[in-house]
């Protein structure tokens, strides 16, 4: 496997879901061996902050990374899962604000630009994460976990029956190549009944029907367009999961099962991981 990049640079404009503030993303071509790293434009100083789990500062409905600085950006989790599933392993992602733009609630959108301006194949090689043994963290009804595979393959279960909406377990195998069909169209969801909590403690101020699939009581999406997916939300909760294992800095070989598990296990998970030696290998 070999390092990759951008061919040339992409520039999107947009809303941030929670800050309803706009903001543009410049995604620009990087040279080997630098990695992902965020860059706020509207900050003078101290100013970049990589994308790797150890910088993670916050997981309450998105993943927010910040520096010691405490300079941050969040909504990292769609462009990054886009980039991932593109085995795009150097980028440049200038963003003029804290928060990356929602855009239509999934990757589709970076998806959509990455393709229109290629990808660049470049010399060195890139290393790969191989899991030796299982990590696991969570309880009984709430975990994640990483164990040894010959490929990245993902499981997920979920239970949303208390909202009225049924969710079956969910796998996807990433060495099949069909991330931007099978899992960056799935956009983000939520429920009708929430939104006045959330907008009381100023969350999703910029979240609507055109970026959002929303629920009624009985499960049923109130968007005019329906679902994307008939398990779109499970779907999108492992665009999520690909986000944020993409913080590693690696792509991974091994399989990660997970229940009920969202932003928070996904970053303890990480930590777990690297926390163990024995239980892995970079190769």
């Amino acid at each position: 496997m070999i390092q990759k990049t951008i061919a040339s640079p992409i520039s999107i404009e947009g809303i941030g879901a929670h800050s309803g503030r706009k903001s543009r993303v410049n995604i620009l071509p990087a040279p080997e061996d630098q990695g992902i790293i965020f860059v706020r434009t509207d900050v003078g100083e101290d100013n970049s902050i990589s994308s790797d789990f150890a910088n993670v500062s916050e997981t309450t409905l998105c993943t927010r990374l910040s520096n010691k600085s405490g300079v941050s950006v969040s909504m990292v989790e769609h462009v990054s899962a886009a980039l991932y599933g593109f085995q795009i392993s150097n980028a440049t992602i200038e963003v003029d604000g804290e928060e990356i733009p929602i855009l239509d609630g999934s990757s589709a959108v970076f998806v959509k630009e990455i393709t229109s301006v290629g990808i660049v194949a470049q010399s060195k090689k890139r290393k790969c994460l191989r899991i030796l043994k299982n990590v696991k963290i969570g309880d009984e009804g709430r975990w994640s976990s990483l164990s040894p595979a010959d490929r990245l393959v993902l499981n997920l279960s979920c239970d949303f029956s208390k909202k009225g909406l049924k969710t079956t377990p969910f796998s996807y195998d990433f060495s099949k190549g069909n991330f931007e069909t099978e899992i960056a169209p799935a956009r983000t969801f939520g429920f009708f009944d929430d939104v006045e909590y959330l907008r009381k403690n100023k969350l999703a101020l910029g979240s609507s029907l055109e970026n959002t699939v929303v629920f009624d009581a009985k499960g049923n999406a109130m968007n005019d367009d329906g679902l994307r997916f008939d398990n779109e939300p499970i779907r999108h909760k492992m665009l999520d999961i690909i986000g944020d294992l993409s913080l590693s800095g690696h792509m991974i070989i091994g399989q990660y099962d997970g229940v009920c598990s969202g932003h928070t296990l996904n970053n303890m998970l990480l930590h777990a991981l690297f926390s163990s030696p024995q239980s892995y290998t970079i190769e």
